[in-house]
């Protein structure tokens, strides 16, 4: 007897092409349907991504509302539903996609999410299959927001044992961990027959096995979804094999007419929401990626009033575009800041302090192509900074290095620990070894933009934002690293 799996993963709003594969998709399941094969289709996380507006004016229902229409069987939340949507509005997501969301290692105030489910066995053929679906453990940043997850690979552990304790004769396992972390849970939890995998968008063109467990995974973008097929052996209760093959969406294809139907009934509502006005500007706030960065520079200001620190620091890459004298609405502040990342609050020592800045003021940083951990943006940008100033100055040779770091009025002290708050991008992308390094580290629950709204307003944040904080030596100055 033959299975098929058909699934999606990490479309990252990527409207049209998410409704173009939703075509081709059901064309597909409508023929294995009528020539009486069993089908699932799943989604495996990340389908929705705050970086596109509509997402952002419905906080994600307009994409629950294409898997409504597309007509999903399961659904597992990734680190983008359940990082960058608030808690309270999951079940309101859940409600809206009409599907089973899978929430097997998540628990919000100690219980299940209302409308979650652990697993679920569900009836195909006369097999009972059971499905279950973890989500990436990223304690830190799910404390702050008052959810618990646990351990993926225990949470699967106990999962295949209730449903293997319910008769299922083959178990699924939704997995948005990545690909290394599906071949771990491959290796330590016995009894999943195949894992469909996401997160880390790999496009596995066939099964990758771990002893008996195969594990398939589509991409991302919904630039294909995957076709995957179990061929299950009623006399002995196995599965024999496993085949998958991807599909690629055809980009100049029809959209789905149901997805696109939901679609359009969700404009009028992200339209409205992006046109409330936040503020009027009479001077442009710029953004600039390899000198100091006006609109970089209020960013830092607006983190160093809120979270009590010694120092903000923000790198220009994590704002999109400058913003033009007139009305500002939420639509701008969305376009020039799309990252769905916050802020955290960590401490270093004087000394990782200014080679932080130090190396801030090489190109070979400040160019750096941004990359993963919720950064939308191109390149990382140059540092700003509050509540501190530098000098710098050129070298014989050219090169820029930091001649001078004050903190709150005082040379910085290399043994002294200082309490930072930057966006979380510099913590997790290692592009400075000093925030590696750091520790104390603590997640804020707003968005980096969602600041922006509040507080970008502020008459004394935005005069502030063009006070230069850098001051270039000339060159018979001479400088000195940070004190003993």
């Amino acid at each position: 007897m033959l299975i098929h799996l058909l699934h999606v993963n990490d479309v990252h709003s990527a409207l049209e092409n998410h409704m173009r594969l939703g075509a081709s998709l059901r064309r597909l399941r409508s023929a294995l349907t009528a020539g009486g094969e069993p089908v699932l289709t799943f989604d495996v996380g990340d389908v929705l991504d705050r970086v596109r507006p509509e997402t952002e004016g419905t906080l994600g229902m307009v994409n629950a509302a294409l898997l409504a229409a597309l007509g999903v069987d399961g659904w597992v939340f990734g680190n983008n539903e359940g990082l960058t949507v608030p808690a309270p509005v999951w079940p309101r997501l859940a409600a809206r996609a009409r599907t089973v969301v899978f929430g097997t290692n998540l628990r919000w105030r100690g219980r299940r999410v209302p409308g979650f489910r652990d697993h679920q066995v569900f009836r195909r053929a006369g097999l009972r299959i059971g499905v279950f679906g973890v989500t990436s453990n990223f304690e830190l940043p799910y404390r702050v927001l008052g959810i618990e997850v646990s351990d993926p690979v225990a949470a699967a552990q106990a999962a295949v044992r209730r449903l293997r304790e319910h008769g299922c004769d083959l178990v699924v396992a939704l997995s948005h961990l990545g690909l290394r972390a599906d071949r771990q849970l491959a290796a330590e939890v016995a009894g999943i027959d195949v894992i469909v995998g996401a997160h880390s968008h790999h496009f596995l063109e066939a099964p990758e096995w771990v002893g008996t467990t195969a594990i398939v995974q589509a991409g991302k973008h919904a630039l294909a979804y995957g076709h995957t097929v179990l061929v299950f052996n009623q006399a002995c209760g196995k599965v024999e094999e496993v085949r998958t093959r991807l599909i690629p969406t055809p980009l100049d294809g029809p959209f789905d007419a149901e997805m696109l139907a939901a679609y359009q009934g969700c404009v009028r509502e992200a339209e409205a929401r992006l046109a409330e006005e936040v503020l009027t500007l009479h001077r442009p706030l710029p953004v600039r990626y390899d000198a100091e960065s006006p609109f970089a520079n209020a960013l830092a200001e607006i983190l160093a009033r809120v979270y009590p620190c010694d120092v903000a620091l923000v790198h220009s890459g994590a704002l999109t575009a400058s913003l033009l004298p007139g009305r500002i609405t939420l639509r701008h502040i969305h376009g020039a800041c799309t990252t769905p990342t916050r802020p955290v609050r960590l401490t270093m020592t004087g000394e990782q302090l200014w080679q932080t800045v130090e190396l801030s003021l090489q190109p070979a940083y400040y160019h750096r192509p941004g990359i993963g951990y919720g950064f939308r943006g191109a390149i990382v940008g140059t540092l700003a900074v509050a509540n501190a100033e530098a000098e710098v100055r050129r070298t014989a040779d050219g090169q820029t290095v930091l001649a001078s770091l004050s903190v709150g009025g005082r040379p910085v002290e290399a043994h002294r620990r200082y309490r930072v708050v930057a966006p979380e991008y510099l913590w997790l992308a290692g592009l400075f070894p000093a925030f590696r390094a750091a520790d104390a580290v603590e997640f804020e629950a707003p968005l980096m933009r969602e600041l922006l709204v509040r507080h970008l307003a502020d008459p004394d944040v935005l005069c502030k934002a063009f006070w230069p904080r850098f001051k270039m030596r000339s060159p018979s100055e001479t400088g000195q690293a940070a004190t003993e």
